[in-house]
């Protein structure tokens, strides 16, 4: 039976902020001297380390049942969205499930896609951590905070992981 992770909005499968335009008629309020975005989404070893550190993060609030540094880590409507008790009743059945996602710290992610971004300047990252017994699905999406990547919008599965072939069976011949 597989452990599904999501954390959802509205239905969509994932914990995220909305981007609102700012209402006819009124000014964005200008901040000075407002960080520059990065000029490339994210290298690999960025990727690498914000997969892992939100995992992470992510692991550490299902062990503990504190949701509060997962909930800290994100962007300010992230934030605004999801409390620290909304987080916890979301992730329930991974809690539930007893999967250990511990083993993110030390295998690296499988991007599906290269790093995007989307027309908001949301930062995506879609893939997979090769764990076994559970191989972890993710779609994580970032906005850049004073040129720090937030978290916006987490999707996770834990699913059986595919077999590997045993070993014992490639030295055995066919009969």
């Amino acid at each position: 039976m597989a452990a599904t992770l999501v954390v959802c909005a509205a239905g969509l499968g994932f914990a995220q902020t909305q981007t609102q335009a700012p209402a006819s008629g009124k000014k964005k309020a200008s901040s000075p001297a407002a960080p520059a975005a990065p000029a490339w989404p994210a290298n690999a070893a960025q990727s690498i380390y914000l997969a892992r550190s939100t995992m992470m993060a992510l692991q550490q609030a299902v062990e503990t049942g504190n949701f509060t540094v997962l909930r800290d880590m994100g962007s300010p409507g992230f934030r605004a969205q999801n409390t620290a008790a909304d987080l916890a009743i979301r992730f329930q059945a991974l809690r539930q499930s007893g999967a250990d996602l511990t083993a993110v710290a030390v295998v690296a992610p499988q991007l599906s896609t290269p790093p995007f971004l989307d027309p908001q300047k949301q930062l995506h990252l879609v893939g997979l951590f090769p764990t076994q017994p559970l191989e972890i699905d993710f779609d994580l999406s970032f906005e850049n905070v004073d040129n720090r990547w937030r978290v916006s919008a987490i999707g996770v599965t834990a699913a059986p992981a595919p077999k590997a072939p045993d070993a014992g069976d490639k030295g055995k011949a066919a009969k």
